[in-house]
């Protein structure tokens, strides 16, 4: 029953989107029945073939279909690779969806991904190795690069390329990333964010506080009083259950 009725809610947005419901709907249904192998063969014959490769939803599915055998032991001699693999594509599906169209289809996935790597991320960090934050750098890149606006993963990354010497191109990462930060609740409202992507926004504010106050506490107060407006108050838009560390960490900072 539960596979049905996500079969006909997708179906129900494939019906205002022609190609997605004359062509793929077979790696729909391949998907929710858990086929992922041959999901992710199908799904990349359509980017190879010059009649489908520049659409976005094969490559996002041969991204799921990735992802879901990496979660599945059966498949980790076979597709070691698989993680990967879904963070590539899911790459190269953002690429061909720069206005992400698909959003809809895509971001329950997307942040399914991102709660992965935020994992994974956190666990590099835990070692306070080199080794350690290139790893996180490096599919925090990914993540960026297919959910460009989660300026918190954004600010987090710029924070990891400083860790690993690399200064000037993680500086600028990360003002970038605090000119973005700046805008919600004017440009965009944090209301808008999904719960992965507030996540991000308050894990990055507290890190690079805590990374600044080394040097420059005048820069650390600024940092994580940016988010006390979304985490150290009471709101009912913010998706996070439990903000203690965040005021802990505020209190300790600006008292």
């Amino acid at each position: 029953m539960k596979k049905l009725l996500i079969i006909l809610s997708l179906i129900s947005y494939t019906s205002r989107n022609t190609i997605f419901c004359q062509e793929y709907q077979d790696l729909l249904i391949l998907y929710v029945d858990e086929n992922y192998e041959k999901c992710f063969g199908k799904a990349l014959h359509y980017t190879e073939s010059d009649k489908t490769k520049k659409h976005p939803l094969p490559y996002l599915y041969v991204s799921m279909a990735s992802f879901g055998m990496s979660q599945d032991h059966q498949y980790s001699e076979d597709w070691p690779k698989a993680y990967s693999t879904a963070l590539s594509f899911a790459k190269k599906y953002r690429k061909k969806d720069p206005e992400n169209t698909y959003a809809d289809d895509s971001q329950g996935y997307i942040d399914q991904l991102k709660e992965i790597i935020y994992e994974d991320v956190e666990n590099y960090m835990l070692t306070k190795t080199e080794k350690g934050y290139k790893k996180a750098s490096g599919i925090l890149k990914k993540a960026c690069a297919f959910d460009p606006k989660d300026y918190g993963a954004m600010l987090l990354w710029g924070q990891l390329e400083i860790l690993v010497k690399n200064k000037a191109e993680g500086s600028k990462i990360v003002h970038t990333a605090i000119d973005s930060i700046k805008t919600i609740g004017a440009n965009i409202q944090f209301s808008d964010l999904t719960q992965i992507q507030q996540k991000y926004l308050r894990k990055s504010l507290m890190e690079y506080a805590l990374f600044t106050d080394e040097n420059d506490h005048a820069k650390a107060i600024e940092i994580i009083s940016m988010g006390q407006p979304f985490f150290y108050e009471e709101r009912e838009d913010c998706l996070l259950d439990d903000n203690e560390e965040f005021k802990k960490l505020y209190n300790e900072i600006t008292g």
